[in-house]
């Protein structure tokens, strides 16, 4: 379990703010997925609903996204949970956060219908993927020259070498610490350590900064270079599955009640 993260109190938030949404699945990400959590980092819990039958069969569009922030219980929660269509939509245009929502390691939420989505996620990985881990390695570039944090550049290096390994391999690795030490990313260890020791939004000094900047273009290189090499095909493969996935899991909302919950 990463460090500070208490799932049983992650799930007493999801279960006060959710209502009558069938959830189907949510996951940890943020920092604490990524490796590295301050004492004051807040949960980012993501996830998938399924919006009920009904709803796409009246006037009004059904909910395609649910999002709450608060303190909870002391600690600062953000959820963000998408309707199942919309998370297959950006699967297949190749977002980078809809994979990890699914496939994060650590899910609060489990149920046949849960791994059935993860299952197919993982087949609708392909070479798309990096216009999202490269442009997100390019804002978060441009975010810590404006802001200068530990923080602003781990996200950096964690987009970058998460989006190399999944690129080369097919599998997903979020832990920036895994994924530097496999690629020799020195800097990244120190970053660990400085966030973990100071506040969320603690900013770098000039010299720390200089030094700890060092490694992007390297970064940017290892993504650029598993793209070219990547085995992945170009496009997600499964497709027709997950349509015929989404429209069973339509027809059957409402026989799954049994399925719902941590």
């Amino acid at each position: 379990m990463p460090l500070h993260f208490d799932a049983a109190l992650a799930r007493r938030f999801i279960a006060s703010v959710i209502g009558d949404r069938d959830v189907l699945l949510v996951g940890l990400t943020g920092a604490h997925a990524y490796g590295f959590p301050s004492d004051d980092s807040d949960f980012d819990l993501k996830g998938v609903m399924v919006a009920p039958l009904a709803s796409l069969l009246g006037l009004d569009p059904p909910e395609e996204t649910f999002e709450r922030m608060e303190v909870f219980e002391g600690v600062e929660q953000d959820l963000t949970l998408h309707d199942a269509k919309k998370a297959i939509q950006l699967l297949l245009r190749g977002n980078g956060n809809a994979l990890e929502h699914a496939l994060t390691p650590i899910q609060l939420y489990d149920s046949p219908r849960a791994e059935q989505f993860r299952a197919l996620a993982r087949g609708a990985i392909s070479k798309r993927f990096v216009h999202h881990y490269r442009g997100f390695f390019q804002g978060m570039r441009a975010e810590h020259a404006a802001v200068g944090r530990a923080k602003t550049l781990l996200y950096a290096y964690r987009v970058a070498l998460t989006g190399a390994h999944l690129l080369r391999t097919g599998q997903l690795e979020q832990d920036v610490r895994v994924n530097a030490q496999r690629e020799g990313v020195r800097e990244v260890e120190e970053l660990v350590r400085l966030k973990h020791d100071r506040a969320e939004k603690a900013s770098l000094s000039a010299s720390e900064n200089e030094r700890l900047s060092a490694g992007l273009d390297r970064a940017l290189a290892i993504l650029e270079e598993a793209h070219t090499s990547s085995p992945l095909p170009e496009e997600a493969p499964n497709r027709q599955a997950l349509d015929a996935w989404l429209v069973d899991i339509r027809l059957r909302t409402g026989t799954h009640r049994e399925d719902r919950g941590p």
